[in-house]
């Protein structure tokens, strides 16, 4: 009897910690800084100096607010849910994770989407 009950307590143990331990091996801390590192490099690339897809991010307000660029416009709507799909998952910092973020014209100022718990959407 006494050994069922340490049977039953490592089994719930063992149930608990699984899951931290199983997400844990998913991404090293170092794969994680190395992807998030990509998304920085690309999105210079497609910022004010590149193809102009974005302009100017405003992060004193929640949720972040990103100011889109002429690039940005003329995209199809495949590039445009990549590019904001990749931003947000920049500024979460985790390639697993993401960031809200409310999509502004940069030469109106106008919000002319979101990005959230919805998925892309533009207005």
């Amino acid at each position: 009897m006494r050994m069922l009950g340490r049977i039953r307590i490592f089994l719930l143990a063992s149930a608990l910690l699984f899951p931290a331990v199983a997400t844990a091996q998913n991404l090293s801390f170092k794969e994680i800084d190395a992807r998030v590192a990509q998304y920085r490099k690309w999105l210079d690339q497609a910022g004010a100096k590149g193809s102009q897809f974005w302009v100017r991010l405003d992060s004193t307000k929640r949720p972040h607010r990103l100011y889109v660029g002429e690039g940005f416009m003329h995209a199809n709507a495949a590039q445009k849910e990549e590019f904001i799909d990749t931003f947000s998952h920049f500024l979460a910092g985790h390639p697993d994770k993401f960031m809200l973020i409310d999509i502004f014209d940069a030469k109106t100022g106008k919000a002319i989407g979101e990005y959230g718990f919805g998925g892309f959407r533009l207005f």
